[in-house]
Parts: C-alpha cells; structure tokens; sequence
C-alpha cells in the first residue's frame, strides 16, 4: 500500500571547506606561514603562526593603524587601498601627502608595499593574499630612497604618535658585520617621547626587524634593536630552519616566518602585482606587527611594556627544539640568540591579551659605574664580577626584570675580535655580542650598551659575572662597566590559556627541550611532569661560580 508519494529532486549540498570558500585571494594558497588547510603542498603544514582560530573569534585588526616606515607604499594598490590612513602617511623625502613609490630602473622601491601587505592585504577580494590584520589601518612613511638625516628620522619615528598604534620597521644600519650605530640625539628623544605620549599615554609601539648580517654580525651592534622600546623581531624557515642571513640576537623577543632555504614570502608588490619572494627579516618583522595589532584589538590598554611581557608568553619555542643553544632562564622560560622566546603564535598572543592585567610601572637601577683599567691579552679573556642589589629597599627596587643593558667603554685595536659573555645571578648564561670578521674598527666600544631580553622574570640581587673574550693578535683595554636593569617589584599577573592538546592528552613529553617529560604552561614557562628533574641544573649551579 502506497500511503504517499512525492516528486523526487536533486538537493543543493556542497562540502563545508569554509575557509576554502571564504578565501579566493589567488596567493592565500602560498601563504604557508598563515594556514595549515588551504595552502596546497602545505595543507595541514604544522609551521605557522596560528590566526585562523583568531579571525574566527572576529579579530582582524580592525580599529589599530599601522604605519611601515620604508621606502614607500603604492596606495592605489587594490589589496591595500581600502585600508590606506593619510592621517598615517607622509613622503619625506618629497616633503608631501603621499607615500607612494618612486618607480625607478630595477624596481628597488618595492620593500614598503611588501611588507605592508603581509599586515594589512584585504581578504577575500581576488587579489593577491590576506594580511595578517587584513582590516587595520595602514599607512606609509616613505623615507629610504635618498639621503637620510636624523632630523628626517625623527621626524618618520614621531609621526602623528598621538594617532598611530604600531610602527613596522624593516630596516637599520648596514647588515655588513662592521657597523655599530642606533638613535640618537633628537631621535632617540622623540622615540622617548612616543613612550610617554603615544597611544594616549601607554606607548607607541615600535616591532624591529633583526638584521640580515647572518652569524658575521650581532644585532647587538645596531641601537635601534637593543633600545627596550623595540620589538625586536627574528626569522624562521619554512621547516623551523635557521635562515642564512639570521644575526645572533639577545634582544631578540621572538620570530616570526620569512624565506629560508627554500619558500619565501606571498604578499602584495609594487604596479598592483603580487610575488611570492619577500625575504629576510624585513619580511618577519610585518607579520610581527599583525600580530600585535589583533591584540591591541582584542585589549586597547595594552601598554607598549604589556605588549612586549604577552610576546614572551605568546612565543613557542617547541618546534625549534632541534636546534642546539636553548637556555631556560630562572624564570623556567626558554630562549635562543636566534629566536628568542620562539615562534609568536598569533592565538596565544590574543587569548593572554584579552584579560591582560597591566604590569607595574616599572623601575630603574643601575650599579656603580666602575673604573677598572683591566688588560684583556691577545687570544685570552678575563672576567669582571659585579655584585648587585637590585636597588633593595629603595624607590628603584628591582625583583623581576625585564631589560638588563651592560653599558662599557673598551679600547680595541680591531672591534670585531672581542665578545661577551654575561651570567645573572641565577646562573643564566648568554652571550651579549659575537666576534665580527668584518669589523676591523679601532674605535672600540665607546659608551655602548648592550641588551639583552632573557632575563625576563629573574631576580637580579646577587652576583654578576661578564666574561670578555679576545680572538685577535692585540690587547685590548677595558675601561669602564655598569649594568642598568628595568623591572618591577612583582611579577605580572599571568592570564590563563589552555593548554596545547595532542592526541586528546596534555602535551606531556620533552616539549621543554632542556627538561625530560615536561610542558609548556600558559605563561609558557617549562612545567614538569612527575617530578622530574631538570637536566640543566648541574650547568646552572656551575654558571653561579663562575665560567
């Protein structure tokens, strides 16, 4: 018995690939650094920074400016135009209103609109890529191409500071193993000034690119990255690799991806184009900046210091482990010269942000500035101990730190034969500088403080330790030497983050590197598992009496 009938039909059901369907920017499929599902040969790539999960929440930048300093961004760009700020914008060289590139024989002006469509390319509108902020404000201030003053300079770092949040720089002194420069007189006060005054009152910030000189240089040489106001920023390969061109770096905070032995980076190009080659650290340090404008949309009232404490949490430093040269600080927090805290993961980065609490203010102590006359023999070293207090029971006690600089004057007859090596009284152990081949200054060091981010959470009361090492044929002369440590009384509030998963239990198993069964927690210092001890103490304790 028939008790009903109906005309059959063919139903409109498709497979639910959202993002496939969501994104048809023609380069999202070679932007293997944002997405682990629609990008081709690397669908389901682990190596990325993690911001899907963040523009699901909704977050894409929207709110937060954004200004690269370069060598120009061509406005009339169709993935940029729709976020082009004027009120973020300037032509310096020019003297006007627009940051447009000057279109010139080889197409050297071409490094500002790369890195400005890595932040802020429009999703999901045929053309090129997705920016990493895709719906922040972008501007420009074209600077380098022609001569540049430290009056131009100035004038590029302090730009309408009142107005713009974040200032992407990919560029510094020469990458050539010799130079040794940073800011100084008037831009070293408007930078200072940005601190007080920017982002109404809680700090413009300010994401370094680390330096392209590969292991004959040391981002330690360049005072734009070593200023604590920087974000100084790192690359990373395609395979977690170490790129080529990666200086040594203990200001470094964390990396982001760039080109490494193999792929590079997909964002927008000059004359409307889109490339696949962006590289270097130029290309790491935009992403940075992405990712740092998500959290100030997710958190408004970060400061430019809360900023750089939710960096160091944020970082993930477990898929880097097959590197030697990791050293957990006392704070239980791992980091490396060419890494920092690790990869900044963009989903880290804005759950911390969320319900960040604002650090301290923080407070500055120094230790006596001595004279010491020391000799340091050709091919030997000699170590300085400095004891110190942290300023206790003082307006300027320090117990947790964050910057620590050793600030020295030392006579060489060749720079690039000496470096250093400092320990905390904790017994963490880095190296401040490496020799430069290439370095054949006489001048030595002159004032020059070196910086260094490790030590972010340790204690600096107690016994300090600076080895200087001599490579070369001529004795060299220490002079003077103090350290200057910023920080706080109590540690930061930490914000609570889920932990990672794998295979539905917590990440449990030599995930620390230096500490067998152990797991990041989420202010991503190395928690143990079973009580397990750490392999690294014996080292520790030796580091605490001396090299």
């Amino acid at each position: 018995m028939i008790l009903s009938s109906e005309q059959d039909e063919v139903l409109q059901i498709v497979k639910r690939n959202k993002r496939e369907e969501r994104y048809n920017d023609p380069i999202w499929k070679d932007e293997w650094f944002l997405n682990s599902e629609d990008s081709g040969s690397y669908s389901g790539y682990e190596y990325n920074i993690n911001v899907q999960p963040v523009w699901d929440q909704g977050f894409n930048g929207s709110g937060v400016v954004v200004c690269v300093i370069d060598d120009g961004v061509e406005i009339s760009h169709k993935d940029l135009a729709g976020n082009f700020d004027q009120l973020a914008s300037y032509d310096l060289q020019d003297d006007d209103n627009d940051p447009s590139p000057r279109y010139a024989s080889g197409e050297p002006n071409r490094h500002g609109t790369r890195c400005a469509g890595e932040i802020a390319g429009i999703r999901n509108n045929h053309v090129c890529g997705v920016g990493v902020a895709h719906a922040c404000n972008i501007g420009g201030i074209r600077i380098l191409d022609g001569p540049v003053t430290r009056i131009m300079e100035s004038k590029a770092l302090g730009f309408n500071i009142g107005y713009v949040d974040i200032f992407s720089a990919s560029w510094g002194p020469p990458d050539n193993g010799k130079a040794m420069d940073g800011p100084k007189g008037i831009t070293a006060q408007v930078i200072e000034e940005a601190m007080k005054t920017g982002r109404g009152g809680k700090g413009t910030i300010y994401v370094w690119a680390g330096g392209n000189g590969g292991k004959n240089d040391d981002c330690n040489a360049d005072g734009y990255q070593t200023m604590r106001y920087s974000v100084s920023i790192n690359a990373v390969g395609l395979n977690g690799d170490t790129p080529y061109y990666a200086e040594p770096c203990a200001s470094a905070l964390a990396s982001t991806f760039s080109s490494g032995f193999v792929h590079s980076i997909a964002t927008t190009d000059i004359h409307g184009e889109c490339t696949k080659s962006h590289s270097g650290t130029s290309a790491a340090a935009p992403i940075a900046s992405g990712i740092i404008a998500l959290a100030l949309q997710a958190n408004p009232d970060l400061t430019w210091r809360d900023v750089q404490h939710i960096i160091i949490r944020a970082a993930v430093p477990d898929k880097l482990f097959h590197h030697e040269g990791w050293v957990r600080n006392a704070a239980n927090r791992a980091t490396h010269t060419n890494f920092g805290y690790g990869i900044l993961d963009a989903f880290r980065m804005v759950e911390i942000a969320k319900n960040w609490t604002n650090v301290d203010p923080d407070h500055r102590c120094q230790s006596p500035q001595l004279t010491y006359n020391r000799a340091i023999p050709a091919h030997d070293s000699i170590t300085i101990e400095i004891p110190f207090d942290g300023c206790d029971d003082t307006d300027n006690s320090v117990k947790s730190l964050e910057h620590v600089y050793l600030e020295l004057s030392l006579k060489t007859p060749r720079r690039g034969d000496i470096s250093i090596d400092m320990v905390s009284p904790s017994g963490t152990e880095m190296r401040l500088i490496s020799t430069r081949m290439f370095d054949n200054d006489n001048v030595g060091f002159r004032n020059w403080r070196l910086m260094t981010v490790f030590l972010f959470g340790e204690n600096p009361d107690g016994l300090w330790r600076v080895k200087i090492n001599n490579s070369g044929k001529y004795t060299a002369q220490l002079e003077t030497m103090f350290l200057d440590v910023f920080g706080t009384v109590n540690a930061p509030i930490e914000t609570d983050v889920s932990l990672q998963k794998s295979d539905d239990k917590t990440v449990c198993d030599t995930l620390c590197g230096l500490a067998e069964h152990a797991y990041y927690d989420s202010a991503n210092r190395c928690q143990k598992c079973n009580n397990v001890v750490e392999i690294d103490v014996k080292r520790r304790n030796e580091l605490k009496n001396g090299f």
